[in-house]
């Protein structure tokens, strides 16, 4: 028995962070469905289980392996919001071990464990968004452990060569980040580029080779099913589109993107015989995130989750392995140089952290309304209200459904929300779940409501906040004899007469 206290001792640098994970990360299990991106990848999924093909009827702009990722949930949990987050936390868990294995090996062991406790309650907490299941905190699992494997096996001068199975598992999972977001595709470049001005030929020949591969074989049965045209316009061009509508097309703002990246090419070719390889490498990991979460031009505070790990490591590594001479390095030109790169970068991104900022303080009242709940001091009403005013309607309106034996009948949802697409499977007249997605899709409320006008759907639900056009759907509703069912918490709910 005195075995197991003396084994905890030596991986405390392991435990703690994994348990402050763990314990903030808990309340996630409980949350109502209650984002709107979520529901949007869910009922992705859903249409595919009708027949509509992923990218031709069935339209979002992310890669396949999210949608096989929720589709999984949906296979081992039904539509429970439980089962998403539990797979967001293995990501999470995969990620804070990778991240704490690798500082304990290339810095030390008190500076894996005080690094690691950041990473756990950045990751942990909901306050870059990583409780939910979306895309980012999906993929830090994968591409964390990818690259610090590359670090501890690759990246060290005094390791003999990395095996090639070692390089294709590398490449293996920088894919798996990419094919859940293109974004991802920042991880993989990094270490591309710090194999490439090292000459490391051998080692971006098999990764970059594996990571190709596995992209390939992955999206060509798309493009086979769904038109070659239809892929490149949802996993490329609206991409360009979504960047393009973000920066106005203001061509200075295109060239300071363009500048950064030959600016961080130009960075790692001068530190190309820096002693500290793997802290370049840490460096150029976190550069490259860091630009990826601003470049788009959105405030969305979970695009920074990915780089937070990167920082983690890079602030870690500085502090432990340089603080009593860190003044004179950083007076050294090819420091201040980069030191410079990365503050031009991070200084573009202040609507990001204001929105961080926001959620953060929002994360504080989280836990203080699920431990209402829990405990229950707070009702259900209340607890859903904290987390979004149609949350608890929709619930309603779900249950109306349900009670009526109309799951799996066709319907329309005037809401960006569109848990009830799934959760009571009902059939859309559109490609889409999320009413912003549907609108562009079908080139408006008029798109739309030329859809129904041909195969009137038996119920619509309408979240009347914030809706173009509320009038034309009204119109609709009369002219098609719907009548009210529900009206509670923002959300009304219709049935055709006879219905």
């Amino acid at each position: 028995m005195s075995e197991i206290p003396a084994r905890m001792k030596r991986n405390l640098h392991i435990v703690l962070p994994v348990a402050l994970f763990l314990l903030l990360r808990l309340p996630s299990l409980v949350e109502p469905q209650w984002y709107q991106d979520e529901a949007g990848y869910a009922s992705t999924v859903w249409l595919t289980h009708l027949g509509y093909g992923l990218y031709a009827n069935a339209w979002n702009n992310k890669p396949p392996l999210l949608f096989g990722i929720y589709g999984l949930s949906q296979l081992l949990f039904g539509t429970s919001e439980a089962g998403l987050h539990a797979l967001t936390m293995l990501s999470g868990l995969a990620a804070i071990g990778a991240a704490v294995v690798g500082m304990s090996r290339v810095f030390s062991l008190r500076a894996a464990l005080w690094g690691g406790l950041v990473i756990a309650v950045i990751i942990g907490s909901p306050m870059l968004d990583a409780d939910l299941a979306l895309p980012e905190s999906l993929l830090i699992g994968p591409v964390t452990v990818a690259v610090v494997w590359f670090l501890c096996s690759c990246a060290d001068p005094a390791a003999r060569a990395p095996r090639a199975f070692t390089l294709v598992a590398i490449g293996v999972l920088l894919a798996c980040g990419f094919l859940i977001q293109q974004t991802a595709f920042a991880d993989f470049a990094t270490i591309m580029l710090w194999c490439l001005v090292r000459r490391r030929w051998r080692t971006a020949i098999f990764i970059g080779g594996t990571f190709a591969l596995t992209v390939a074989v992955v999206i060509v049965p798309f493009v086979v099913s769904a038109g070659a045209h239809n892929v490149w316009y949802a996993l490329v061009t609206s991409y360009v589109d979504y960047v393009g509508d973000a920066l106005q097309g203001r061509l200075p703002a295109y060239l300071l993107r363009i500048a950064m990246v030959a600016a961080m090419v130009v960075a790692a070719w001068f530190f190309r015989n820096a002693k500290e390889g793997r802290l370049e490498l840490v460096r150029i990991w976190a550069t490259a995130l860091l630009f990826a979460a601003i470049a788009a031009g959105y405030s969305y505070e979970h695009f920074l989750l990915p780089a937070m790990i990167p920082l983690t490591m890079l602030v870690t590594g500085l502090v432990s392995g340089y603080r009593d001479h860190l003044v004179a390095r950083v007076r050294r030109p090819r420091v201040l140089a980069s030191g410079a790169l990365f503050a031009v970068i991070a200084s573009t991104g202040w609507s990001l952290y204001t929105s961080a900022y926001r959620t953060t303080v929002w994360s504080v009242g989280y836990y203080f309304n699920v431990a209402g709940y829990v405990s229950g001091s707070l009702s259900e009403l209340d607890y859903d209200t904290y987390y979004g005013t149609l949350t608890y309607g929709e619930h309603l309106a779900e249950q109306w459904i349900s009670s009526r034996g109309l799951v799996g009948t066709t319907a329309m949802l005037w809401t960006n929300l569109a848990w009830p697409l799934v959760d009571d499977q009902l059939f859309p007249p559109t490609r889409s779940g999320p009413l912003y997605v549907t609108l562009a899709l079908e080139n408006g409320t008029a798109g739309i409501l030329s859809r129904m006008n041909a195969s009137p759907p038996e119920l619509i639900l309408v979240a009347p906040a914030g809706i173009e056009n509320l009038g034309d759907v009204r119109s609709f509703l009369r002219t098609h004899v719907y009548r009210e069912v529900l009206d509670a918490h923002g959300i009304e709910l219709y049935v055709r007469a006879g219905g």
